[in-house]
């Protein structure tokens, strides 16, 4: 199992299996326990200091959930995934982002543009900084902060399950990107402004376009052409 838990020294009284469960989720969506990674009952516990019972109810709710596999006599191990489970979380996020544009299309709290706006502002800085992880966090937390400003409970959920592989593929933030990153910052202003726009089907077509890896018009240059999306597959356009 990775070091990456031995640096925790313990776990707040209170209910373990939920502190549990969001630790290794969070490890997991950050790439800290990588996709095929095991994860033994039994190494957890004693690296967290609790018995291995709410270890084995977080994991339990892991693997419900799509992040975690539990495989019959050999434990559970970092869900992993094919090009066919791949190309399935390309599609389900699309999905997931028209919806979610959709709904959340003139619906942000002033405190949730604010926050959005600071988030595009903070990958600019990413950019001058050169720092591709941060970048890539904000990236992920902008439209995980749009998904939940749609106020549909059930899309946060979806969420989680296909962020993994998303990380997984470098679908957001993809290291090989040669383009301009503050441009890619700027496709973000772009979806937020559809969202002040009030034309639910103008920005659910965006959100869309977006994860799709092509932004439409929201390349900024009006001619209805945008560029593709870091770790975006574009051959299906």
């Amino acid at each position: 199992m990775t070091d990456a838990l031995s640096s925790i020294s313990g776990l707040e009284r209170g209910l373990l299996s939920d502190q549990i469960y969001d630790l290794v989720k969070s490890m997991i969506k950050t790439s800290q326990l990588a996709p095929g990674e095991q994860l033994v009952e039994s190494q957890l516990a004693r690296r967290l200091q609790v018995s291995q019972a709410p270890v084995r109810d977080a994991l339990k709710r892991l693997a419900h959930e799509g992040l975690v596999t539990h495989v019959r006599h050999q434990g559970n191990f970092v869900a992993q995934y094919s090009d066919e489970e791949a190309q399935q979380a390309k599609q389900a996020r699309v999905a997931v982002e028209a919806l979610a544009g959709r709904l959340a299309c003139g619906q942000l709290a002033p405190e949730v543009r604010s926050s959005l706006e600071k988030v595009i502002d903070e990958m600019h800085g990413a950019v001058d900084a050169a720092d591709l992880p941060a970048f890539r966090e904000l990236d992920f937390g902008f439209h995980r902060a749009v998904i939940e400003a749609s106020g549909n409970t059930y899309l946060p959920r979806m969420w989680d399950i296909i962020e993994p592989s998303l990380r997984s593929m470098h679908l957001l933030g993809d290291p090989e990107f040669t383009g301009d990153w503050h441009q890619v910052a700027d496709w973000h202003r772009s979806l937020l402004d559809v969202l002040d726009a009030g034309d639910a089907d103008a920005a659910s077509a965006l959100f869309e376009a977006h994860a799709a890896g092509t932004l439409l018009d929201g390349d900024g240059d009006g001619d209805g052409h945008g560029d593709a999306e870091p770790g975006a597959d574009t051959s299906a356009r």
